[in-house]
């Protein structure tokens, strides 16, 4: 069996030093160790054990703390989830975003689209039957029992393996079609354990999953040429989270390009209209219960959009958040001044990687449009929360084995979940994180290897990794000084800003590269 191995290791070695390069042959041991266990004959036993790893590690993180757990009165993000399942069970639709007695908006009111709320409804049925106790009204406020905690954390896992997983599937199959199996099957395994995800969702309690899932549906659906498949994907997404909306610019030059692309004026003007159709029924459908009065959809606009929250929310590692250290954007500009500069700031940044799938709509143009359009609002929008980073995340790690740069995407994903460690320690996750960020670690190196050599990207990548040490070491032996309680916290955040800064201009640059390399015979 050894020798199998190393002879499949070596086969699998030479093709991937020619096409990629710079990497250590060690890094095709995730591959090789695939093709031994029969990639070539069990294809389907495999894939589904590495979904079930995927499940399996996710399962394992859930059995650790939440957010908010025991911490009255407001608890945390736990409990806003369970609570809008008690108020969707309860009230009628119309009521959902409306304060009232009954829905005291200050207590986690439902500020996300009806997608979500028809989602907690879902939950909240099936709670109702197996225990009602957990969804009643205004009596069940900080439900902590046992079997709620299963029955809470099932639904995320369910949401996950019906959604999530299939997507990442999907997209891995179709995108990456050309690649050998176990290259497609070991890259799917990096997707699958990707930590910051998996804290997240299954350890502070959140269902990123769901919408994340839906975007990679859509973009799995443009690389098969199912434009208005692509639509509908990419329009429910949107309706469960409108952190979607990192996606939505270059969602929309894409299909427009490929509408652009059609030989005759009715053919450009027929896509367009179906598209319109499909996006304006699909929101109308959702939105139903709040279009009787301009009052009723302006309220649940408000909720979706707090601009009187302030420029972040917590400390965040963007634009905003890192700056803030040295200027205080609250106290310096009033909120619809701030509103006008994130929004110019952000449409600027995101038209740089957006504006070229007018000329060249392909997948792989879309998907470092999404990375860098995601990345442009992570750092520079109003009201961005720390978890939001698993946006931008998304379609970087989609997009790594395409671009050849694997092991920096994989360093991406570390440093995502770094940013987050504040969120994540004060949620008691702190042993989750260092084992799923081991785990991942592990993957990553086994299916990319190490740097061959220490040139500028290999040094770039041991001072990264270095600097997050340091941080670590700093945050658990030092205290900062009274005056300066959140100094250690900066560090986290303005390290990991400028990963993501870094990021997006080489996204960026390389969309526009792509689109000034292509023959113009390729261009609309």
């Amino acid at each position: 069996m050894l020798r199998s191995l190393v002879g499949s290791e070596m086969c699998i070695r030479d093709s991937i030093n020619a096409e990629y390069g710079g990497f250590r042959g060690e890094g095709t041991m995730v591959m090789a160790l695939l093709e031994d266990a029969g990639m070539r004959r069990s294809p389907g036993f495999l894939t589904f054990s590495v979904l079930a790893l995927g499940l399996f590690v996710r399962k394992l993180t859930s059995l650790h703390s939440y957010s908010g757990e025991g911490v009255a009165p407001m608890f945390g993000d736990y409990e806003a989830q369970r609570h809008w399942m008690e108020m969707t069970v309860n009230l009628p639709a119309s009521e959902w975003y409306t304060n009232s007695s009954n829905n005291d908006l200050q207590y986690w009111g439902l500020d996300y689209p009806p997608l979500t709320a028809y989602h907690a409804w879902t939950c909240g049925t099936i709670a109702k039957m197996v225990e009602p106790e957990m969804v009643e009204l205004r009596e069940s406020r900080g439900y902590e029992t046992p079997s709620s905690k299963l029955f809470m954390r099932a639904t995320v896992l369910v949401a996950d393996g019906c959604i999530l997983l299939p997507a990442l599937w999907l997209f891995v199959s179709s995108f990456y079609r050309a690649e050998p199996p176990s290259r497609r099957l070991g890259w799917l395994l990096v997707l699958l354990l990707q930590p910051a995800l998996i804290l997240i969702d299954h350890g502070h309690f959140q269902y990123n999953g769901i919408s994340l899932g839906l975007v990679t549906f859509a973009v799995a659906a443009a690389s098969l040429e199912f434009d208005y498949l692509c639509a509908v994907f990419f329009t429910l997404a949107l309706l469960y989270k409108q952190m979607a909306l990192y996606f939505a610019l270059p969602f929309f030059f894409f299909l427009l390009g490929k509408a652009l692309c059609r030989p005759t004026i009715a053919g450009k003007l027929a896509m367009v209209g179906i598209l319109g159709v499909v996006v304006i029924s699909l929101t109308a459908i959702h939105w139903l219960p709040w279009l009787h009065s301009t009052h009723s959809a302006l309220e649940v606009v408000y909720r979706i959009f707090p601009f009187n929250r302030g420029i972040y929310e917590d400390k965040v590692a963007n634009f905003w958040g890192a700056s803030s250290l040295l200027i205080k954007w609250n106290r310096v500009l009033a909120v619809q001044h701030l509103v006008v500069l994130s929004t110019a700031l952000t449409l600027l940044a995101t038209l740089v990687s957006s504006l070229p799938l007018l000329r060249l709509p392909n997948t792989a143009m879309l998907l470092r449009a999404l990375a860098g359009g995601s990345l442009a609002f992570f750092l520079f929008s109003f009201q961005v929360h720390e978890k939001t980073v698993l946006f931008p995340l998304l379609p970087v790690t989609l997009l790594g084995l395409h671009d050849k740069q694997p092991g920096l995407v994989c360093h991406l994903a570390l440093v995502s979940c770094f940013s987050m460690f504040p969120l994540l320690s004060k949620d008691g996750l702190t042993a989750p994180y260092f084992c799923t960020v081991g785990l991942f670690s592990a993957v990553a190196v086994g299916f990319c290897g190490l740097p061959a050599s220490w040139d500028m990207k290999g040094v770039a990548m041991g001072v990264s990794l270095m600097g997050m040490g340091t941080i670590h070491v700093i945050q658990a032996v030092w205290t900062p000084p009274a005056r300066y309680p959140d100094l250690v916290t900066y560090m986290f955040i303005c390290f990991s800003a400028a990963h993501f800064f870094t990021a997006w201009a080489l996204v960026s640059y390389k969309q526009l590269s792509s689109l000034l390399s292509s023959p113009k015979s390729h261009q609309c």
